[in-house]
């Protein structure tokens, strides 16, 4: 296994700590391969959506796992600006389909809507 060094008084950008994370998990794939253990494609998702979670915490924008079909995920990536931009639209549905249900129940549709 090559060495990792952490110095102690170095910041870490995130391609290196990725790069780090990815030496780790090579070293754990050479040195698993007599284990035993089973893991479900539930087991891999929740550990990739961990992952994930824990990322988002500390970077700008959103890594999401989306569906693509049944079985089938894929990682996708969404700057802040995409983020705000889909958040706007959707509460402008909201507020469409509410004034549409106002309407419905009242028969006037409110000046907001």
């Amino acid at each position: 296994m090559n060495h990792i060094n952490l110095e102690e008084n170095k910041s870490y950008t995130l391609a290196e700590v990725v790069e780090i994370v990815q030496k780790s998990l090579e070293t754990v794939k050479d040195n698993s391969e007599y284990c035993p253990l089973q893991y479900s494609p539930t087991d891999i998702y929740w550990l990739l959506h961990d992952m994930l979670s824990y990322v988002n915490r500390n970077v700008t924008g959103e890594f999401a796992l989306r569906r693509q079909s049944k079985g089938s995920y894929r990682i996708q990536y969404r700057t802040e600006e995409a983020h705000k931009i889909r958040a706007a639209k959707k509460r402008k549905e909201d507020v469409t389909k509410t004034a549409d249900y106002l309407e419905k129940l009242t028969g006037k549709r409110p000046s907001w809507g």
